[in-house]
């Protein structure tokens, strides 16, 4: 199963989630700022963190050769843990349960996401016959077209 994972694609995930949810919950502020309600800050921080999980495995499974899902579940998942060992380094007293939680929706949410993105990648038609690993020379459109 680790021989398909393709770790730029995770990689390149966790740094697009990570700036999704950073400039997602920056926005989110600014507008709670803007309304009046301080408050709002942990519900902006919980948003940005489940919206760039989504991105994440989105990213990652766009950017993956087979099963975008895996790809998905796996970035999301990275990005949970950097947010569960940030949150500990912080001091903040983090529960196991919490942990578990966030593990789960990290697994669905990028699963999901990542789906989405292998899909959109192999059946939006912008992709061409070679992305899937298959050799060009042996595609139906390149059949008789020799060099006479």
């Amino acid at each position: 199963m680790l021989g398909i994972l393709r770790v730029e694609a995770i990689v390149i995930g966790v740094a697009a989630g990570a700036l999704g949810s950073g400039l997602i919950f920056a926005l989110l502020v600014l507008l709670a700022r803007a309304v009046g309600s301080e408050d709002l800050a942990g519900l902006a921080l919980t948003v940005a963190v489940v919206l760039g999980m989504s991105v994440a495995g989105f990213v990652a499974g766009r950017m993956a050769r087979v099963n975008g899902r895996f790809h998905g579940s796996i970035t999301a998942l990275v990005l949970a843990a950097v947010v569960v060992i940030v949150s500990r380094l912080g001091g903040s007293p983090t529960p196991i349960a919490a942990v578990l939680l966030l593990a789960l929706a990290a697994i669905v949410l990028g699963g999901v996401s990542g789906t989405i993105g292998y899909r959109r990648r192999y059946n939006d038609g912008s992709s061409s016959s070679d992305d899937r690993g298959s050799d060009p020379e042996e595609s139906p459109d390149s059949a008789g077209q020799g060099a006479g």
